[in-house]
């Protein structure tokens, strides 16, 4: 397997130990409010700190993009590096005790998406891409469904936490594809949906708004 890949695993594993030792202890968590219900806890940023830290003990030059730090530069040959990293996808759902939510880490190479890594909790099940080298799941090979007829098709989507003009937009298509297929799901936490879109569980996934960290 390509190094990256496992270094990113041990930095998902490292992040998920922390998140797992609090999923029955939610009630202890300092949890605020971005904006209208979209929470933030310490947990997040402490999983943040982890990851990173596990991350940048081999590529300590990189740059990182994380959702709750923002960004740290990188330096010298490694600038066109680029982890991007969320510690808690889903946390309104982790928050809440609804089991789906993970860690998601990707890297970019120069701007060119070039590794994943999603651990799906609470069930533990580990997703893994590097380009040109196929996607797995818990390290068995995984393909996307093959299925063209979208009246038979089980799609997913996720809404802005902003009830604004994408939300809107977003309930439109919601209503449209609801009538034309099988149905659709929505659980809150993309990098899941992504996943398993690409387990071929869903036949396609769509969001308005998402940011880099998300997929």
């Amino acid at each position: 397997m390509e190094p990256k890949v496992n270094i990113a695993l041990e930095a998902a594993r490292k992040g998920c130990k922390e998140l797992l030792r609090f999923s029955d202890s939610v009630e202890k968590l300092d949890i605020s409010e971005k904006g209208p219900n979209d929470y933030v806890t310490q947990l997040d940023k402490r999983v943040e700190e982890i990851i990173i830290d596990s991350l940048r003990k081999t590529y300590p030059k990189h740059t990182y993009v994380s959702e709750e730090i923002g960004k740290i530069d990188g330096s010298g040959d490694d600038l066109e590096s680029v982890w991007v990293i969320d510690p808690l996808d889903g946390t309104t759902n982790f928050v809440h005790g609804y089991p789906s939510f993970g860690v998601s880490i990707g890297l970019l190479i120069k701007g060119v998406p070039s590794l994943g890594v999603v651990m799906e909790l609470p069930s533990k099940n580990l997703y893994s891409a590097y380009k040109g080298n196929g996607a797995y799941k818990n390290g068995q090979p995984i393909n996307v469904s093959k299925n063209s007829n979208i009246t038979e098709c089980l799609l997913a989507t996720g809404f802005p936490y902003d009830h604004g003009e994408s939300w809107k937009a977003n309930m439109r298509l919601f209503e449209y594809f609801t009538d034309i297929t099988q149905g659709v799901r929505r659980l809150g936490a993309a990098s899941v949906d992504l996943c398993h879109l690409a387990c071929g569980y869903i036949d396609g996934f769509w969001e308005l708004d998402l940011k880099p960290w998300d997929t």
